[in-house]
C-alpha cells in the first residue's frame, strides 16, 4: 500500500481504502470481542477485586428506637432523607417523650444515635440529628453517636463538630 500525501475528503474515504481493509477490520473487531468476552486475569484486572463495601447489599432505609435501661438508642439505616420524614418525626417524638417523662425511678438517661448503617444523609436527616441533640441539651442529657462512615462523619462534622463520640454543645 502506498501513502498519498494529498488529503482525502471524508466522504471519499471508503472508496480510497483497499478492498481488503474492511475484512481486516472485521477480524480486529472479532478479536477484540473475543478478548473482551474473556475474564481478565492477574495484573490485567481493571480495579479492585470484588464488590466494594457499599455494593455488597443495599441497606433498607429505616429508623428504629430501642429502650435498653437508661439508654434510648435510635438506629438510622440506609439513606436518611426526605423519604423517611414521617419515621424521623415519630422517632423524635419518642425521644422527646422519653426525655420529658423518664421511666419511674430512673433518671432521664441518655440518647444514643447509631449511624453505623447510614449510607447517605440529607438535610432532613441533619435536622433530625440536630433536633435530637437540642432536645437532649434542653433536658441536660447526653447524646452520643457511633460508627459513622467517613462520608457521613464529614457531613455531621460540617453541621456540628462531634467530639469523642458526643455531639458538641451549642
Amino acid at each position: 500500500m502506498t501513502r498519498s500525501r494529498t488529503p482525502v475528503h471524508p466522504h471519499a474515504l471508503p472508496h480510497a481504502l483497499p478492498h481488503a481493509l474492511p475484512h481486516a477490520l472485521l477480524q480486529v473487531v472479532t478479536r477484540v470481542t473475543h478478548v473482551a468476552a474473556t475474564r481478565p486475569r492477574g495484573a490485567e484486572l481493571p480495579g479492585p477485586v470484588g464488590p466494594s463495601h457499599d455494593d455488597v447489599l443495599p441497606v433498607p432505609s429505616a429508623v428504629t428506637t430501642l429502650q435498653d435501661g437508661a439508654v434510648l438508642t435510635v438506629a438510622l439505616t440506609g439513606d436518611v432523607d426526605v423519604a423517611l420524614g414521617g419515621e424521623l418525626a415519630l422517632a423524635l417524638e419518642r425521644v422527646e417523650d422519653r426525655l420529658e417523662h423518664p421511666v419511674a425511678g430512673r433518671d432521664r438517661g441518655r440518647v444514643h444515635l447509631d449511624v453505623r448503617e447510614v449510607r447517605a444523609l440529607d438535610a432532613h436527616g441533619l435536622r433530625f440529628v440536630e433536633a435530637v441533640r437540642t432536645a437532649c441539651a434542653r433536658q441536660g442529657t447526653t447524646c452520643t453517636t457511633s460508627g459513622a462512615r467517613p462520608a457521613v462523619r464529614r457531613v455531621l462534622d460540617l453541621v456540628r463538630p462531634v467530639v469523642d463520640g458526643h455531639l458538641a454543645a451549642s
